[in-house]
């Protein structure tokens, strides 16, 4: 049997298995309502199954139940923190009354380098230092020309 002779014995079968598909078990009915469905706005779809009422004052416990874990746990670290400055003798504030140290390193120190001062030994900690936020703007979008 030829290619050309089965063609023409086969396709009618085909093309009837298909009609019949289609329009007899109503699977071309349902294509368009599902293509009809998603063209419709949003507004103007069914709704959309709302999950089980109990399943959702489930999840709403679990997570009251994370949170209260939560608190109880930062409450005993503060427990934790404060009983230990407690027995060093301190109160709630270790660094009270105290100031940063604005001099530099002496050369009466043990240092291991020899007495160097650091490259900031002269400023003081309180020192706002230079502003660098307009430094995007100089470059504009061409960062990646200039690196």
């Amino acid at each position: 049997m030829k290619k050309s002779q089965l063609k023409a014995v086969i396709k009618p079968i085909v093309k009837e298995c298909i009609n019949e598909v289609l329009l007899e078990q109503g699977l071309l009915s349902n294509i368009i309502a599902e293509v009809i469905k998603g063209v419709q706005p949003i507004h103007a779809r069914a709704p959309m199954p709302t999950p089980n009422k109990q399943l959702i004052f489930q999840k709403q416990q679990v997570e009251e139940q994370r949170q209260e874990l939560e608190y109880q746990k930062q409450q005993q670290l503060k427990e934790q923190k404060r009983k230990l400055l407690d027995a060093a003798g301190f109160g709630t504030d270790i660094f009270a009354g105290s100031e940063p140290i604005t001099g530099g390193i002496t050369t009466e120190s043990k240092d291991p380098s020899g007495g160097q001062a650091g490259a900031l030994s002269g400023v003081a900690p309180s020192d706002p230092g230079v502003d660098i936020s307009g430094i995007m703007a100089v470059g504009g979008r061409n960062w990646s020309k200039m690196i």
